[in-house]
């Protein structure tokens, strides 16, 4: 159980400290399918090119990529945009999409994923260090004898790892709201309405309500 919480820790982080680092060449290379499709692209670009405007960033400082996956989703490494087809196929309007955008544009904005991984790294060096501490007390206690004080030393292991990414989950959520925050006044600055960033709120809230009962809370972003 706790090595099983190890391995989980370390896959998150190192998947946090992955997309922050995902360029065009090396989204390919990490098994990223891109989809090269000059009327969607263009299409997308129309769709940001108000909000970018709003935003205050250079038109063409952000590269747009859409993803061959069938989820509904969409992310941001440094000025990279990458929107999954999925997105585009289940937004019924496309204000849905346009919303996105903005949101997305939000994290580019605010700097988030560069603060992200510089978190992820602290967070990191806290659960290696509770980790190495906790597997010390561990294991002095099972050499003298004493199981309290062994499986105190893994709980302080595990502990430290759990409050680690806990911390990284709570700084996404606050990255979250500052991007939706940032969404609704590039929409409103260029126009444009918030009800698509509404609807896109239901369908997340309704996927997450089904998972509900399997899901800590505190471990969503």
């Amino acid at each position: 159980m706790h090595l099983n919480n190890l391995r989980i820790f370390s896959f998150v982080l190192a998947l946090v400290i992955a997309l922050t680092s995902i360029t065009m060449a090396s989204a390919q290379r990490r098994g990223i399918s891109v989809v090269r499709d000059a009327e969607i692209e263009a299409l997308v670009k129309d769709y940001a090119r108000p909000l970018m405007k709003a935003a205050g960033l250079r038109q063409g400082s952000v590269a747009f990529h859409i993803v061959n996956s069938n989820e509904f989703n969409a992310f941001v490494t440094g000025r990279d945009m990458f929107i999954h087809t999925g997105l585009l196929l289940q937004s019924k309007t496309p204000n849905e999409v346009i919303g996105v955008i903005a949101h997305e544009l939000g994290h580019i904005k605010g700097g988030h994923i560069v603060r992200l991984a510089e978190r992820a790294e602290a967070a990191s060096k806290i659960a290696r260090i509770s980790t190495l501490l906790g597997i010390g007390l561990g294991a002095a206690g099972a050499a003298a004898g004493n199981s309290d004080a062994a499986s105190a030393g893994f709980g302080v292991a595990t502990g430290g790892q759990s409050i680690a990414l806990r911390s990284i989950r709570a700084y996404q959520r606050e990255e979250e709201e500052a991007a939706d925050r940032a969404a609704a006044t590039y929409l409103r600055k260029s126009g444009q309405s918030g009800a698509g960033m509404l609807r896109t709120f239901k369908k997340l809230s309704d996927n997450i309500a089904i998972q509900a009962g399997r899901i800590d809370p505190y471990l969503l972003s």
